[in-house]
Order: structure tokens, then sequence, then C-alpha cells
């Protein structure tokens, strides 16, 4: 007869689960990676791809810059301080709002018992969208009111021109599904773009699918027929924010080289 085990003890296979859990949570923990990869050959360099966040504000840094340097007249000691903010600055900011190591076993810990899981500072959408913001106030530190009046109107122009684009693209979209008039597509043009200011959709996934974001009722009542409105309310509508989908797809594309745009 085998001995009985006490009802507290886990069974085999998820006892092996939790040994795992904790080597991949130590792995994370103390900067090692659970599954080493397999050794490259020798001298051979392999890299590992950078931080998608870093990628991303990167980006934003060279967008920015350009634009301040097109906008303004700038001296060679202006460009060469504009220049000088790059990488280390970006990754300062970033660590400032670093998750804890704590943080990190509290998240894993979390999502294997089926639990929500803390969110992580630096991920956080919101966290990236300020650094964003610091990192336009840094650009324009050292210009003029006025050079600073340029800037400032030429994003808020070219964010005015991104808003009517997509409007445009998702006017497009909904006349693939409603059978617009003319009319109505001139009068659901600006309405959508002043709804769009100031959100982050990823328009991609929007003319791949036949989806819409979500839209409130309002800007389309008083626009659509009484049929329009039910096939309206009835369509699937779905939020895809384009920051998160973007930092998901950044680590799998080659990195770009280092310019101003």
């Amino acid at each position: 007869m085998q001995p009985l085990l006490p009802r507290f003890l886990p069974n085999s296979r998820l006892l092996g689960q939790m040994l795992l859990l904790s080597f991949c949570l130590y792995g994370s923990v103390h900067g090692q990676d659970a599954f080493p990869e397999e050794a490259a050959p020798e001298g051979v360099q392999v890299q590992k791809p950078k931080d998608p966040i870093l990628i991303y504000l990167k980006r934003h840094l060279n967008v920015r810059r350009g634009l301040v340097k097109r906008t303004c007249e700038l001296s060679e000691v202006d460009i060469n301080n504009l220049d000088a903010i790059g990488e280390d600055w970006i990754k300062l900011e970033l660590d400032k709002g670093a998750a804890k190591q704590d943080g990190i076993v509290n998240q894993g810990v979390a999502l294997f018992f089926g639990g929500a899981p803390r969110p992580i500072a630096a991920n956080d959408p919101t966290r990236i969208r300020k650094i964003q913001s610091l990192l336009d106030k840094k650009l324009m530190e050292g210009l003029s009111p006025e050079q600073r009046g340029l800037v400032l109107e030429a994003i808020e122009d070219s964010e005015k021109f991104e808003c009517e684009a997509n409007a445009q693209v998702l006017v497009s979209q909904m006349d693939k599904m409603f059978s617009l008039t003319v009319d109505q597509r001139e009068s659901l043009e600006p309405k959508i773009a002043s709804w769009l200011t100031g959100k982050s959709l990823y328009m991609q996934y929007y003319t791949q699918q036949n989806y819409l974001p979500d839209i409130p009722a309002s800007i389309v009542e008083k626009v659509f027929t009484a049929e329009q409105r039910k096939r309206f309310k009835a369509i699937q509508k779905v939020s895809v924010d384009r920051l998160s989908t973007e930092l998901q797809t950044l680590q799998h594309q080659p990195p770009l080289d280092e310019q101003d745009y």
C-alpha cells in the first residue's frame, strides 16, 4: 500500500508548473534569461532586440527634432544643443518610472494564480505620453518665445492634418457599410476629425477589418437615416490603441537610421 500524501501537497503537474514559474521569475529578477538562447558561433556577435519603448520614444525624438529644425532659423550652437538630446536622456526618464523588482515578481505571481497583474509604470501608455511631452519641452528649452510659438503651431497643424486624414479613412469605411451620400460624408468628416483629437487609434486595423472604433452615437444620429442608425447601433465597434499596438510590433521591425525626419 502506498503512503497517502497530505492533501495540501500539489500534484506533480502543478508542482512542475510552480517550479517552472519560480525559475522564470528568478531569471527575470536577476537580469537573466529563463531560457538562454543557443550560444552563437565564435566570432559572431549577436545583438538582442532593443527595448520597443526606447525605439518608440527615439522615433518621436527624431520627428520632433526634425520639425524644430525645419520650422526655425537656428544657429549652429542651437543645432548642436538639439543633437545632444538623445538616447541617454530618454533612458534617464524611463528609469525614473521603472518598476521595482518586487513589481515584476508580483506581476508573474498574479498571472500564475489568475489575478490581475500590477501595472508596470514604464510600460504604461500614460507614462510614455508624459515622457513625450517632457521631450517636447526639452527640445524647445533653448528656443526664443517666437520660435516656440512657431513650433507649437506646426505641431498643432500636423496633428490637425492627421485627424482630418484619419477621419476621411473612417468615413470611407463607413461608406462601405452604410452607403453614404455625398452630404453625409461631408457632414461626418469634420465631426469625426474633432472627435479624434487627442485620441490614439491604430488606423491600419480599421482599413483591414470591417470594424469601426467606438464612435459616439451622437455624431451620427442627426446625419444617418433611421435604417442607418439601426445598423450603426448593431455593428461591432473596437477601439485599438495605436501606442500599445506599435510597442508590440516595434521589437520585430528592423531599426531605422539615426536621423531626423
